[in-house]
C-alpha cells in the first residue's frame, strides 16, 4: 500500500527587486550594505589567497549573522550567506525597478526546519528591517517534494514516464568495483529525471541519498520521522517537481493572475504540484510492452520481429491507465488543485511583422503594376480577394478573421 510520508516545498529562491515606494534613506541603507559586503569579499578573497582563515570576517545586522563568499554569482556583486539562506546584493547606483536587487535562496534544512511560511517571514523581516522597506518579490524556483513509500521504482518506470518533454536520464548507484550497465547485478536503480532546468521531474531514492550523504538526513528528522505511518525498515523514494519563473509565468490560475507574481505562486501550488503530474504522467504500462519501448521492436506470435513505430507507442500509452501511485499523490497535503492555463503572450516581433508586409506590399506592387498609386493598391487588394474566393472560397477578409481567431486560440 503506498503511503505519503511527506508533501513540502524542498527549494526555494527568491528574486527582490526595488519597490515603487522605496525612499531615499532605505536606498542609502542598501547601498552602505552592498558597499560594506564588496568589501568584505575582497578581504576573504586575500585571505584565501595568502591560505589565511577567514571564518572571523562577517556581517551582522538586525540579530542576523552572515559570511561573505569569495566569489559572487552573476549579475550579482556579492553574496552573504549563514546556515539558513544565502542572499546575493546587487550594488545598484541608482534605484532599478526591472533588474533584481537580491536573490534569496532557503537552505533545504532551513525549510524542513521552520517551514517554508515562517522561513518567508523571518527572511522578509530581515529584509524591510536591514535593507529594503519597500520591495517587490518574485519566485526564481521552487521545488515540490513528495515522499512516499510502499512503492520502489524500478528501471522500468522510466519507459513508463508519458511526457513532451526530449530531455532525460537514468541514475545508477555504482558499486565500488564495478560499473555495471542499467540491469547488472553490480548496479542498484536510484532513480530518473526528465526535462530541463525550467520545468523537470526527479524521482529518487531519497533513502538512499541519505545513508550516503550525511548532510541530507534533515529530511528524516524533520518529515518523516513526524508522520506516524513511516516505516524505518523501508525505503522512501521523492517525487520533485522543479519550476522556474520562466516556466511559471507562462501559466494563469482560475482568476487569471499570471503566475508570476510571488503570492500568486504560493498561493498556487496544489495546482502547479498537479500540472507537473500531468505533463510527467506515469502510465501503467505492462512490463512486457516496457521491453518493447526498450527495445523499439516486438516480438509477433510466429517468432518474428516487428519494428514499433511511434504511433503503436502512443497507442500502448493511450491504452494504459495512470500509474496507481500517480493517483495517490494528486492532491498537495490534502488540497485539491485548479485548473491552469496557458497565458497569452504577443510576440515582441508581431509590430515588426506588419512593418515588413507593409513594405513587401508597395515594393512588389510597384514591380507588378508599375506604380504604387492608390488605384494600384485598390487593384491589388481586388486581385488578392479574387484568387483567395478562387481557391479558398472564402473572401480575403474572412480568412484573415479565420486566422486572427486561430492565433488567439493557441
Amino acid at each position: 500500500m503506498v503511503k505519503v510520508i511527506s508533501q513540502h516545498v524542498d527549494t526555494l529562491k527568491n528574486h527582490y527587486y526595488f519597490g515603487s515606494e522605496l525612499s531615499d534613506a532605505s536606498f542609502k541603507r542598501f547601498l552602505l550594505v552592498a558597499e560594506s559586503a564588496i568589501a568584505l569579499k575582497k578581504e576573504v578573497q586575500s585571505r584565501r589567497n595568502e591560505h589565511l582563515d577567514a571564518s572571523d570576517l562577517f556581517i551582522e545586522s538586525n540579530g542576523m549573522k552572515f559570511h561573505v563568499m569569495p566569489t559572487s554569482i552573476s549579475g550579482f556583486s556579492a553574496v552573504l550567506f549563514n546556515r539558513d539562506v544565502s542572499i546575493a546584493i546587487r550594488r545598484s547606483k541608482q534605484k532599478l525597478f526591472n533588474s533584481p536587487v537580491l536573490k534569496v535562496e532557503f537552505r533545504s534544512e532551513f525549510l524542513a526546519r521552520v517551514g517554508y511560511i515562517k522561513a518567508l517571514e523571518l527572511v522578509n523581516g530581515f529584509v524591510s528591517k536591514a535593507l529594503l522597506d519597500s520591495y517587490t518579490i518574485k519566485v526564481s524556483e521552487i521545488h515540490l517534494a513528495t515522499d512516499i513509500q510502499g512503492y520502489n521504482f524500478t528501471p522500468l518506470d522510466y519507459y513508463r514516464v508519458k511526457t513532451r518533454s526530449r530531455t532525460s536520464e537514468m541514475f545508477e548507484e555504482e558499486t565500488a568495483h564495478a560499473k555495471g550497465s542499467l540491469y547488472g547485478t553490480a548496479t542498484s536503480f536510484s532513480g530518473f529525471t526528465f526535462g530541463g532546468g525550467n520545468y523537470r521531474l526527479r524521482v529518487y531514492d531519497k533513502t538512499l541519498e541519505t545513508k550516503k550523504y550525511k548532510d541530507k538526513e534533515f529530511a528524516k528528522f524533520h518529515y518523516w520521522e513526524n508522520n506516524p505511518d513511516y516505516e524505518p525498515e523501508r525505503n522512501v523514494w521523492r517525487i520533485e517537481m522543479q519550476y522556474r519563473r520562466e516556466k511559471l509565468k507562462t501559466f494563469q490560475n482560475s482568476d487569471y493572475d499570471i503566475l508570476d507574481g510571488y503570492a500568486n505562486v504560493l498561493n498556487s501550488i496544489p495546482d502547479i504540484w498537479n500540472k507537473a503530474l500531468e505533463d510527467f504522467t506515469i502510465k501503467n504500462v505492462s512490463d512486457m510492452d516496457c521491453f518493447n519501448i526498450l527495445r523499439r521492436k516486438r516480438t509477433l506470435k510466429d517468432g518474428t520481429e516487428k519494428i514499433l513505430s511511434k504511433n503503436a507507442i502512443y497507442q500502448i500509452f493511450k491504452r494504459a491507465d495512470v500509474l496507481p501511485v500517480w493517483s495517490k499523490i494528486k492532491t498537495w497535503n490534502t488540497f485539491q488543485a485548479k485548473s491552469l492555463a496557458k497565458t497569452f503572450k504577443v510576440p515582441y516581433s508581431s509590430s515588426q511583422y506588419v512593418y515588413n508586409s507593409v513594405k513587401s506590399v508597395f515594393s512588389t506592387m510597384a514591380k507588378h503594376y508599375g506604380t504604387i498609386s492608390s488605384d494600384a493598391l485598390i487593384m491589388a487588394f481586388a486581385d488578392a480577394n479574387e484568387d483567395t474566393l478562387k481557391k479558398k472560397q472564402k473572401s480575403l477578409l474572412e480568412c484573415a478573421i479565420e486566422k486572427q481567431l486561430d492565433y488567439f486560440q493557441k
